[in-house]
């Protein structure tokens, strides 16, 4: 059938309560401030003195959010073009989105040659297309999960991989290196947002990164039996013993278990684990200590 735009005919004319209908549904919203959102000091740090791999544009309005290979550049809408919620928890909600696009992007830029080395499709589409997809879309999501975004963030990521996941069965190999990608951008993405933690004065994500955790084989573990384990109902728990006492039982974020769940180094699972229990057992490993300093000078 021809098609034509709406203004190479006088339908707005002859049709002037429908047009304004049209025009009111997709109008473009009003760009507002970013008072609300969630917000990312490292990453923020990051775009502000340019320390990523490649420079990373966010403070121009753009239609949407890609990487360009040609110019070796991240390309993002203003924060506060994310800023679309109607009650203040989407609007802090709508600050992750921002910072998960950002991940997808940055994770993109990791594929050159002097990088990863990752081949990306060339043509919308096709399994190598849709590999390089995956692993940026896995990589924001497993980075999301590590800086505690809202679920229902990292849940869109779902969404978004269903399409790629019929064209990559026609592929079925790259299947088997997409997580080993994944896990590869996630750690270079994490070791520049750590220099930016750290620098900030806070806490790196990765083990490996952080100055007051020991290497694993040089570390006396006081903590034994210690596990995160998925209980009968559903929800997820932490158990540990210290010192020779039992620390019971208590529940946790299921985001915090999908986390543990998802990191493959051992070293940096034990530290997870362990700065997971002092979180949650702090009161009683003190009182533990207490007592045992105690016995030690009645001694």
């Amino acid at each position: 059938f021809p098609v034509y735009n709406l203004d190479q005919t006088n339908f707005r004319e002859a049709q002037p309560e429908r047009m304004q209908k049209l025009i009111n549904r997709f109008k473009v919203p009003e760009i507002r401030d970013t008072q609300g959102m969630y917000a990312h000091s490292a990453l923020d740090n990051m775009v502000a003195q340019q320390t990523w791999l490649c420079p990373i544009q966010a403070d121009r309005k753009e239609k949407g959010a890609y990487y360009s290979p040609s110019r070796d550049m991240v390309v993002l809408p203003m924060k506060a073009q994310f800023n679309t919620g109607t009650t203040p928890e989407e609007v802090y909600r709508n600050g992750m989105e921002f910072y998960s696009t950002m991940l997808h992007e940055m994770a993109h830029s990791t594929m050159t040659p002097e990088r990863l080395n990752r081949e990306a499709g060339s043509k919308f589409g096709d399994p190598k297309y849709a590999k390089e997809e995956l692993v940026a879309e896995l990589t924001a999501a497993m980075i999301s999960h590590s800086m505690g975004f809202d679920t229902s963030v990292t849940d869109n990521s779902a969404a978004y991989l269903d399409s790629w996941i019929t064209v990559l069965k026609q592929e079925p190999k790259f299947i088997v290196s997409v997580m080993a990608d994944v896990n590869k951008a996630s750690e270079m993405i994490l070791d520049r947002v750590d220099a930016q933690r750290l620098a900030l004065g806070e806490q790196p994500y990765l083990a490996k990164n952080d100055p007051w955790v020991p290497p694993l084989e040089d570390e006396i573990c006081p903590f034994k039996n210690a596990s995160i384990v998925k209980t009968r109902s559903g929800d997820f728990a932490i158990r540990a013993s210290y010192n020779g006492v039992d620390l019971g039982m208590k529940p946790i974020e299921r985001s915090t278990a999908r986390m543990y769940f998802q990191l493959t180094d051992e070293r940096e699972k034990h530290a997870f684990l362990g700065s997971t229990i002092r979180k949650h057992y702090g009161s009683e490993i003190a009182g533990i200590d207490r007592k045992a300093s105690k016995s030690l000078s009645i001694a």
